[in-house]
């Protein structure tokens, strides 16, 4: 067995033990041939006469630590053989120093001109540094997929004119269905919502502004809305344009919920839900606007119940709040598209009908509550109880062009139609309805 290969000079074994990869030269048999300082110091082969010698042979010359590795070159090296190919792989054992190393291998396979085997060449890249790196990302990746999958929040990468890039998970989590690449985001937004949010969309990717933030319904798969409310971020390129666009959308529908029970709070009267006393002061006047604008006239129709004190003394307040509930029903039933009802207080109630074009169009809405408000009132609480109601009506501008004045007029009209008997009506300028 030929232990000693010859091999060209010193000077290539100064150049090889200069690199830092490991190089490795076998002949068909498996037996090292040359080898460079790198790979000597990795495996402890100082002051072993190593060429010559097989895998096998060197394993039990070196420390046992790397006995391993030998029998994995063994193994690798008939993979190499068998495939003619270069074969790629990754092999990893502990070194001196006892840190594990990972290295990069390539074993080239050389056939002479008979097709038996001649050399092997082994080089390996140590690239420890570099897959402790790509686990840090993996790991990293790993992390943020699980923030993205468990997260309430959508994010969102959209391209600078509005179709989606990426939609996080927790898009389909919670909009029940996945928004692919290329779609555009808008169309499954609220109209009433889109125009505005583009109108965001385009100034941020315009460069109006670094940053935005905007409120939006998007469409839910069970074909509801939900409220969101997202901020957008602009990311630029190297060339100082807008690459895509940033967005993280967090769900506020139920905050959406509480500003409109506070807002019905202070528009709606809590027990009827029609407009309370701020609301009716806020839109007559803007529907008198209207009135001049168009040349109509608008009616005010003030009523209560009569008797309503006896009805709360006889059956209890939960019977009187009751009946004023039925009586807010009864009289929006009426009134439908043609005006709206507001309660200022106690059994005290207005009408409002805006674009009248003839007094008479307020006094047949006027004896029609009147008629039904005269019909029985069934109460689970008491029972079926009758009552009837007075109307006092004003209208403007005959008599009055202030909201306050015709809030006055209409209640001395009211007054005098309770003087003249109850479940009358009474204009201010003292013609009876129907008269």
């Amino acid at each position: 067995m030929l232990r000693h290969a010859p091999y060209e000079g010193e000077h290539i074994q100064v150049l090889l033990d200069l690199i830092q990869e490991f190089i490795v030269l076998k002949d068909g048999e498996g037996r090292w041939l040359v080898s460079n300082q790198t790979v000597l110091d990795a495996y402890e082969l100082n002051g072993i006469d190593y060429r010559g010698r097989t895998d096998q042979e060197l394993a039990e010359l070196a420390p046992p630590q790397f006995k391993a590795a030998f029998e994995f070159n063994i193994t690798t090296d008939e993979q190499a053989w068998q495939k003619g190919a270069p074969l790629q792989i990754e092999k990893s054992f502990a070194i001196a120093d006892g840190s594990m190393q990972t290295w990069e291998v390539i074993k080239t396979p050389m056939f002479d001109g008979e097709g038996s085997r001649h050399r092997l060449v082994i080089v390996s890249r140590n690239v420890t540094e570099r897959k402790k790196a790509e686990e840090e990302l993996k790991a990293s990746e790993k992390q943020y997929r699980l923030i993205a999958e468990n997260m309430n929040d959508i994010i969102s990468m959209l391209n600078p004119d509005g179709r989606a890039r990426y939609c996080s998970p927790s898009f389909r989590h919670i909009l029940g269905y996945t928004v692919l690449e290329g779609t555009d985001i808008f169309e499954f937004m609220h109209p009433d919502d889109s125009p505005a949010v583009r109108r965001s969309f385009d100034e941020l990717v315009a460069g109006a502004s670094d940053a935005a933030s905007v409120q939006f319904r998007y469409a839910h798969a069970g074909g509801h809305y939900i409220w969101f409310e997202a901020a957008l971020t602009c990311v630029w390129s190297d060339e100082g344009t807008v690459d895509h666009v940033v967005s993280v959308a967090r769900v506020i529908t139920e905050r959406k919920e509480y500003e409109a029970r506070l807002q019905g709070m202070a528009y709606y009267d809590a027990l009827t839900g029609v407009h309370n006393r701020h609301s009716f002061m806020k839109r007559v006047k803007l529907e008198l606007e209207e009135s001049d604008r168009h040349g109509t006239s608008l009616g005010i129709l003030y009523l209560d119940v009569d008797h309503f004190k006896r009805i709360n003394d006889s059956f209890g307040h939960e019977a009187g709040d009751e009946l004023l509930v039925q009586l807010a029903r009864r009289i929006e039933a009426h009134l439908a598209s043609a005006g709206f009802l507001a309660r200022l207080g106690g059994d005290e109630f207005v009408a409002v009908l805006p674009g009248l074009t003839a007094p008479e169009q307020a006094a047949a809405m006027a004896k029609t509550l009147c008629a039904s408000l005269q019909q029985p009132w069934p109460l689970e609480s008491a029972g079926e109880v009758r009552t009837s109601s007075s109307i006092g009506v004003a209208l403007y501008p005959q008599d009055a062009d202030a909201v306050h004045l015709l809030l006055r007029c209409a209640d001395q009209a009211l007054y005098a139609a309770k003087r003249e008997g109850r479940s009358r009506v009474r204009f201010y300028d003292g013609v009876e309805a129907g008269e």
